[in-house]
């Protein structure tokens, strides 16, 4: 089994990595209950523990070989491409893209473009306050 050339391939290694894994593991915990090991404890019994050893190895060898499938996987993975609705000119920063799909909405619905009103200095002319009406109560 050689590193994967495309997804399809990654993916039916990893499947397999991860089925080998479930084996491996499956394998150490019915030998662990067997012969009654705990779990975080080794055996006393040098033949035990010699088969014991060997099955830990296996099951990190497995979960090696997965995880490194993994990361081939996701480099594998196809990137996703995204349709715009706009057609956007070369070289446009994300405030323009954003000012041109304002005005693409507008054109399309019809409106003008807005205009701001400018005074001589450069600045928007400010709107005057609306004046409050005063009541005048009618004394009989």
């Amino acid at each position: 089994m050689g590193k994967p050339k495309t997804f399809e391939e990654a993916q039916e290694q990893f499947t397999a990595a991860k089925e080998a894994l479930k084996a491996a593991k499956e394998e150490l915990r019915e030998f662990m209950a067997e012969n009654k090991i705990k779990k975080g404890a080794t055996p006393e019994d040098p033949k035990i523990l010699k088969k014991f050893e060997s099955l830990t190895k296996k099951v990190e060898t497995a979960r090696e070989t997965a995880e490194g499938l993994k990361e081939s996987l996701k480099e594998l993975k196809p990137k996703k491409t995204r349709e715009t609705k706009y057609a956007y000119p070369e070289g446009m920063s994300d405030k323009d893209k954003k000012k041109f799909r304002a005005a693409q909405r507008r054109a399309a619905k019809g409106e003008k473009a807005p205009k701001e009103k400018e005074t001589g200095d450069g600045e928007p002319k400010a709107k005057k306050p609306l004046k409050k009406k005063t009541q005048e109560t009618e004394e009989d």
